[in-house]
């Protein structure tokens, strides 16, 4: 996966070395987008530097198998991550840089670039944008500063002349005042210049300096910008134009800093080929100091070198990091230089592994030591955390005032501890306790003790070790959650938590009251029985109590208390009845809702209360529809039915018909809605129930013939003909009738069916508004394919054909 960045960095030596890298490694399986941002823009960045552009990188990845598509995705990549710089490339040796400081667009990519880079210790300081170490152009001159070419100086004349002269310092090093003539200021302080050029003035045009009637001022105005040289392990190197009031930090800045293998302590300044400065950017990160940090002169070279050693800290300090060492360098002062150890850090040691010649070796440091050893080059630092067990920790839980974890002093018992928790809670279980504590291989053990006894003084404390456990139970953990529940006619029934001493009407209280339905009397109580005999079948189960009580919940004598887990059911008032209503539909006078008005209420009742039935009715096909409860019966019931009407009727809009109304909520009852209006009370005159539906449809004067029929359709009524009348004009039966399931459905809802006996059929009377129904003959399931009985045939012929042959071998 990471074989491409590998070659890329290699490429940092020389193209040609890259070259060579990269012939000699296998491309085909590089995956670009599993590749990050900063992997990328790091390794450009790194390409750069060593003068190899991406076009070149990408020919010699092709050679070795790398897919067009994949290096068209990094080239694109690239270009996308490097939009909006000016450049990413370092400067060569003969390019000027204008400026103090890298912009801020400049430095986004790479800030997050190399994760080893960030490791670095002072590394992070050329990657922070909001520093720039740009010189300060608005202070006094300084009174050291040398005046030079490019200077421009700014002379106020002012007293009995009034003048101002901005003159800038020719390559000659002179300035030229009109009438007064060249000066040559250069190499001169701002000081010394000042004096000349007043001596000069005074000298030519103006007189009145010497009597102090006019008077001068020199100062610095524009200054020059000079060129230095950053060579060696710098990021950028090259030649730089900067301030001639920039320091080294100033040019370090601008470079980006010394690089993976530069330099933070020995940065050497080199001016008129001598060294006259070395400066230790440690020493400004961790004190301020600005020591070794000059002013820059013309043609000045910084030069960073190949670090000398340095060494890795990890783990608990507080600037984990890679730092340089000097030789001598001890451990305490890379640990100062890290920050310290954490809050959490094991610090009466430190672990050092050390790489030799040949193996790597560990030593285990002191913190007296500290100071004394003495560190080489690739040792790694190992902070270690302390151990996450406590030395003195005892532990309280349960039924005290405050549980949590206690000191355990010496030789403390159980008793002083559970002083020390503010004593026992009032619902603590004082017959038993237990101490958890660890043996001496770690594994739990358990004390058990009495807890009343121990704080009485009547049996033996018990000293406790570190890391004890104790735990004291509440009494309501040691039993089942008590509750009690309340059913039937109450505002709101469930279960409730018990509490001693409530009574009947504490209960139906807290249950919000009685219903309007319920009574007060015969509230039955339903109690739990303990210790019941187990080898009688008689044995009681529950012990049933009934009670009366008024419905007002006054407080009065009450001394019947409810138990826990009693079931309290509250019955209903058997002489409260809510209205019942029946719905009356059709050809009647009045149709619409009718509340019963008796428990014996009947049909013709309902009727005549209806304004009786219409000259357009059809009685005869009247009917009661009455509501029932759907269980699981009813729905296995229903399901059957809507198979059978959909298996056995082509027609499927008929049986979608069918179907939904064999599922309804409701019994469909025949009835004979003539004879019941013309003697009332007789057994076919039903009492009627709540919800009850009455239907009397008009005159329907036609019969239906549907299922299977050459012509399912509708005819009209002809008096005194039978089913096979209907179906021989609707075409006769079709192949896949079964013609002896044939039924007819009355229009009350009644059914009749055709008869057989021996050779003789009988066929029902038909009336107006009748349906016949012709089922099918069911689909078989399981019949044989094509294939299957050409196979089959095929082997019974083979079995013919070898019995055949056995035969007339025997004859």
């Amino acid at each position: 996966m990471r074989k491409l960045f590998f070659l890329i960095a290699i490429l940092l030596i020389s193209f040609a070395a890259v070259a060579q890298q990269l012939m000699q490694n296998d491309l085909r399986q590089i995956n670009v987008d599993k590749l990050s941002d900063e992997e990328i823009v790091y390794y450009y960045s790194r390409l750069q530097q060593a003068g190899v552009s991406v076009e070149q990188a990408a020919q010699i990845a092709a050679s070795k198998g790398m897919p067009r598509e994949e290096i068209e995705k990094l080239q694109k990549r690239v270009l996308a991550l490097s939009s909006g710089q000016k450049s990413i490339a370092a400067p060569n040796n003969s390019a000027d840089t204008s400026g103090y400081g890298r912009k801020q667009n400049d430095n986004t990519i790479k800030e997050a670039a190399n994760t080893y880079n960030k490791r670095i210790f002072g590394a992070d300081i050329f990657n922070n944008t909001s520093l720039s170490f740009e010189p300060n152009l608005r202070l006094a001159t300084p009174a050291n500063y040398v005046l030079g070419p490019d200077d421009e100086l700014t002379i106020n004349v002012y007293g009995l002349s009034e003048t101002r002269y901005n003159l800038r310092i020719n390559t000659e090093g002179s300035i030229y005042i009109p009438n007064a003539g060249p000066i040559a200021v250069a190499g001169l302080s701002v000081e010394e210049a000042s004096a000349k050029i007043k001596a000069r003035l005074a000298a030519t045009i103006y007189k009145a300096i010497a009597s102090g009637g006019t008077k001068i001022q020199v100062a610095l105005g524009n200054i020059r910008s000079i060129k230095v040289t950053i060579i060696g392990q710098a990021k950028k190197p090259g030649t730089y134009t900067v301030s001639s009031l920039a320091t080294v930090f100033n040019a370090l800045y601008a470079c980006g800093g010394p690089d993976d293998n530069g330099s933070f302590r020995k940065i050497s300044l080199i001016r008129n080929n001598k060294i006259i400065s070395t400066i230790d950017l440690y020493s400004f990160l961790l004190n301020g100091s600005l020591q070794g940090n000059l002013r820059l002169m013309d043609q000045d070279v910084i030069r960073i070198p190949y670090y000398d050693a340095r060494v890795i800290v990890g783990g608990e300090a507080k600037r984990p990091g890679i730092f340089e060492i000097m030789s001598g360098e001890t451990l305490q002062k890379v640990l100062e230089a890290a920050g310290g150890f954490t809050d959490s850090a094991y610090k009466s040691a430190v672990k050092i592994t050390r790489l030799t010649d040949k193996e790597k070796s560990v030593a285990d440091v002191q913190q007296n030591n500290f100071g004394t050893f003495l560190l080489n080059g690739g040792d790694s630092i190992n902070i270690g955390k302390v151990l996450s067990r406590y030395a003195n920790r005892i532990q309280i839980n349960g039924a005290v005032m405050r549980p949590g974890d206690y000191a355990l002093s010496e030789n403390m018992t159980l008793k002083q501890l559970i002083i020390a928790a503010d004593g026992l809670r009032e619902d603590a279980f004082l017959n038993r306790g237990i101490i958890t504590r660890l043996q001496n291989n770690l594994t739990p053990q358990i004390i058990s003790f009495n807890t009343g006894a121990i704080m009485a003084g009547t049996e033996t404390d018990i000293v406790l070790q570190k890391e004890d456990v104790i735990t004291i139970t509440p009494i309501t953990d040691l039993h089942e959650n008590y509750t009690f529940s309340i059913q039937g006619e109450i505002r709101t029934p469930g279960v409730y938590t018990f509490k001693d001493s409530t009574s009947i009407k504490d209960l139906i209280y807290q249950a919000g009251g009685f219903t309007e339905a319920a009574t007060g009397k015969r509230i039955e109580i339903a109690r739990r029985v303990t210790d019941a005999s187990i080898n009688s079948a008689s044995t009681e189960i529950a012990k049933i109590v009934q009670i009366d009580t008024d419905k007002d919940l006054l407080k009065n004598d009450e001394n019947f208390y409810l138990q826990p887990f009693d079931v309290v059911i509250v019955r209903n008032n058997p002489g409260y009845f809510t209205q019942r209503t029946v719905i009356v539909q059709g050809e009647v006078m009045y149709p619409g809702a009718y509340v019963i008005n008796s428990n014996d209420e009947k049909l013709s009742d309902i009727i005549t209360r209806a304004g009786g039935i219409k000259n357009t009715a059809y009685p005869a096909g009247a009917s009661l529809k009455r509501l029932n409860l759907i269980d699981a019966q009813t729905e296995i019931k229903a399901s059957k039915v809507e198979k059978l009407v959909s298996s056995q009727i082509k027609d499927s809009t008929n049986a979608d018909s069918l179907s939904k109304e064999s599922v309804k909520p409701y019994d469909l009852i025949g009835i004979d809605l003539n004879e019941v209006m013309k003697s009332p009370g007789i057994t076919n005159d039903l009492i009627l129930e709540n919800g009850d539906l009455i239907f009397v449809p008009k005159k329907n004067q036609a019969v239906k013939v549907r299922g299977e029929v050459l012509f399912p359709t509708q005819f009209a009524f002809e008096e005194n003909k039978n089913m096979k009348y209907y179906v021989s004009k609707a075409g006769g039966y079709s192949s896949s009738a079964v013609r002896e399931k044939a039924f007819v459905l009355g229009a009350n809802g009644s059914a009749r069916k055709v008869k057989t006996f021996l050779f003789f059929t009988t066929y029902p009377k038909i009336n107006a508004g009748d349906e016949i129904f012709i089922p099918r003959i069911p689909d078989r399931k399981n019949r044989l394919s094509t294939t299957e009985i050409i196979s089959i045939s095929s082997t019974i012929a083979s079995l013919a054909a070898v019995a055949i042959a056995l035969i007339n071998s025997l004859k």
